[in-house]
């Protein structure tokens, strides 16, 4: 038996690829390393927490953006022959989609997306789904995440780095709503109180809020920059092809194609 076409099975691994023959000889778990190595895994990694059900900044629902990003990313992928699997959760736990080139296997990480994502979910912290695929999935893969505006604190960009050496990043943020426009009424999703109208507040203080946005959207970019990952923002259902497609241009995984 030539074992230099086989390589041991790690978790993510499709279980279609297996070689339970040579399982058997050897007594460790071996998986095709040719049907590996001709196929890209794509890894998305959403954010399923309550604060995904808010709307973003073009009053669409994010959960609904992130959908449509999910679908359209996944698509591609496996158009071109390549293997989709998802990590999804939120604060108290992770949701593992196993890679797999199937159309129906698309449409069961979508409808997940769908019913994991509520206002009464816990909150989102896409660092806990960061953590969790820099610990176990070992295989080589494109991390493709989609968030949104939630800040990246200390925590999660040590995560962002654990995850960064070990494979290419891609990532989504879903722009949140900003409460400055003044025909949208706003809810606090932890307590479903109404929130006060930001155009209501004296000019001085909406310019404050408009500049501490900015920075806090220029300082993310920044990271992602020095990180050499890929960013695209997207801040509702009808910017999602236009900015995917920027997204890919500008990604290594654009250019291997």
């Amino acid at each position: 038996m030539d074992f230099d076409d086989l390589r041991e099975y790690v978790i993510g691994d499709d279980t279609k690829d297996i070689d339970w023959k040579a399982t058997a000889r050897s007594g460790n778990t071996l998986i095709r390393r040719y049907i590996a190595i001709r196929k890209h895994n794509i890894l998305l990694i959403v954010d399923t927490g309550k604060n995904m059900a808010a709307v973003s900044e073009s009053g669409d629902i994010k959960r609904d953006v992130s959908i449509m990003v999910a679908g359209a990313i996944s698509s591609i992928a496996v158009n071109h022959g390549d293997l989709v699997g998802m990590l999804s959760g939120d604060t108290e736990s992770n949701s593992l989609f196993h890679f797999k080139g199937e159309s129906s296997h698309i449409e069961q990480i979508l409808q997940h997306i769908q019913k994991a994502t509520r206002l009464d979910s816990p909150r989102g912290k896409i660092a806990n789904q960061l953590d969790y695929a820099a610990r176990n999935l070992r295989r080589k893969m494109i991390t493709v995440v989609i968030s949104d505006d939630s800040h990246i604190d200390e925590e999660c960009q040590r995560r962002i780095r654990n995850l960064r050496a070990q494979h290419e990043i891609l990532w989504v943020t879903i722009g949140d709503a900003s409460g400055l426009k003044s025909h949208i009424d706003f809810f606090d999703i932890d307590n479903d109180l109404p929130l006060l109208r930001v155009p209501r507040l004296a000019k001085a203080i909406r310019a404050s809020f408009e500049e501490a946005n900015k920075v806090t959207i220029d300082n993310r970019m920044k990271f992602f920059n020095r990180m050499g990952i890929v960013e695209q923002r997207i801040n509702g259902e009808s910017e999602v092809m236009h900015n995917l497609y920027r997204l890919l241009e500008r990604s290594r995984y654009a250019r291997i194609r």
